[in-house]
């Protein structure tokens, strides 16, 4: 795993904990790391716990490196307004992580995914509201079906979906896209290492990717344990798509941008009751 790669799990991980409301142990992880998103992140948490000029000078910070840096720009005028008096102090957003976030939504027991873009931000305006890494549980009456012009081209899929079929996974066409659910766990217990059959599967069902035109949405799984969060996804699970993401990006020769990677609540697990089997990520490949 790359350093790069490492960073942007931290960077998860934070951005979860904030969420959850756990602003200390985010703060703790992204004064760690000095990239201009996480201290952009690590001014949004000091926001949201009221230490206005802690998340001034991690502003700040990132103005150095990027002098035109949008939401650094915003952050740091809307402090300066409230400062003076010209606005009412509340709380600002904690944005997604990169340029995009995943939020899977379960239905009906597939999995559908949609890509949220990060909108510009002036230096006229506040940040825009927050979009997380997680996941939404819905009933499929409450969600629209996808309009025509969403839909791939029906003669694509059922050779996409040929194409795909191998050992160790179910493969079925959904209406976007075909989903690939792994027949048995592919991680250690408790964490986001692959085991070596896991590892292999992932190697071997990945090259079956090799030169195809696709979106890959990887979502990873996870049980809640004591302790921690019962339901909005889970470190872990996300951790794991990202560990999953790469491992198939390296096996089909795909760029990174080809993948997003979610995590699913922890109600919707593939196996119901096999704790084993359900440390895993489900896959939704559509064309592109």
């Amino acid at each position: 795993m790359t350093a790069a790669f490492a960073d942007e799990l931290r960077r998860a991980e934070a951005a979860e904990l904030a969420r959850l409301g756990d602003h200390g142990q985010a703060v703790a992880i992204l004064t760690t790391l000095g990239d201009p998103d996480s201290q952009d992140l690590l001014a949004r948490v000091h926001a949201q716990r009221g230490d206005l000029a802690a998340a001034d000078a991690a502003w700040r910070r990132v103005l150095t490196q990027h002098p035109g840096h949008p939401a650094a720009l915003a952050g740091t005028q809307l402090i300066a307004e409230i400062t003076a008096g010209k606005r009412r102090k509340r709380p600002l957003p904690v944005l997604a992580v990169g340029a995009g976030a995943a939020v899977a939504v379960i239905l009906a027991g597939s999995v559908v995914l949609f890509t949220l873009p990060t909108g510009t931000t002036s230096a006229a305006s506040p940040p825009p509201p927050p979009a997380t890494v997680t996941t939404v549980v819905a009933p499929s009456s409450s969600t629209p079906p996808p309009t025509p012009q969403e839909q791939p081209p029906s003669t694509q899929l059922p050779a996409l979906l040929t194409s795909l079929r191998g050992p160790g996974a179910v493969v079925s066409q959904q209406d976007k896209g075909i989903s690939v659910v792994f027949d048995d766990g592919l991680f250690a217990p408790n964490g986001s290492q692959l085991t070596t059959a896991g590892r292999r599967q992932l190697a071997e069902w990945g090259k079956l990717l090799s030169g195809k035109e696709v979106q890959v949405d990887v979502v990873g799984h996870g049980i809640a344990v004591n302790g921690g969060p019962r339901s909005g996804g889970s470190s872990v699970a996300l951790a794991r798509a990202s560990a999953a993401a790469q491992a198939l990006a390296q096996a089909s020769n795909l760029p990174m941008t080809a993948f997003t990677v979610a995590s699913a609540d922890q109600s919707a697990v593939p196996h119901p009751g096999d704790e084993a089997k359900n440390r895993t990520v489900s896959l939704l490949v559509t064309p592109r």
